[in-house]
């Protein structure tokens, strides 16, 4: 006796799948109209002996298939490289969003949300570096860098946009904020940000 191999076996499992998928497509249709005139279709003979309605084939409209192809890094409609003049015009809304200018941070445990934004989708091989106080901390394309550890004063975030070959395409204005601890008094008020009145 010749044994069923896998591959026949999940072919036999595929085709009684597929016909009893399609089994309620191929139901007959019948068409009621009662003593008001309301029309109701269905798929359960009625009682009076009516025969099924023969529908018309149904369309089937098959999906164009586009094909995409990824851009290269930092290329032109024309395929040449964008030039570093070209790539700073397309990236000088680049700046960090968060914290904000002169903001003060009042949640010192838990770790400070640093983020950049800019209107351009980074080209391949771009990368954003994030440094607090001068000290790297990353060197990504993700927009939200979490800093942890930060002392209690005031801080200063700089970030540098790159291309793929490590040139500066665009720095953010520096921003400055303020980590605050709440006293021993905890009813004593916040101080105004740097700089607020």
């Amino acid at each position: 006796m010749k044994l069923i191999t896998r591959k026949a076996y999940f072919l036999i499992l595929t085709v009684l799948f597929l016909s009893l998928a399609a089994a309620p497509l191929m139901a007959q249709v019948y068409k009621i109209v009662d003593k008001e005139g309301n029309v109701t279709y269905t798929d359960q003979p009625p009682g009076d002996g009516s025969k099924p309605i023969k529908l018309a084939p149904i369309s089937v409209i098959e999906t164009p298939v586009y094909e995409t192809k990824a851009k290269p890094a930092a290329e032109g409609e024309d395929g040449k490289p964008l030039s570093l003049r070209t790539l700073r015009r397309m990236y000088r809304d680049f700046a960090i969003v968060a914290p904000q200018s002169e903001e003060s941070v009042w949640h010192p445990d838990a770790p400070v949300t640093v983020a950049w934004n800019t209107g351009a989708p980074l080209q391949e091989g771009m990368k954003v570096s994030v440094s607090v106080d001068g000290k790297l901390q990353a060197s990504t394309t993700d927009r939200i860098i979490p800093v942890d550890n930060l002392e209690r004063g005031e801080h200063s975030v700089t970030a540098t946009l790159t291309n793929e070959r490590n040139q500066t395409v665009a720095s953010a204005e520096p921003i400055i904020f303020f980590v605050r601890r709440p006293g021993l008094n905890n009813n004593s008020p916040r101080p105004a940000p740097h700089g607020g009145g």
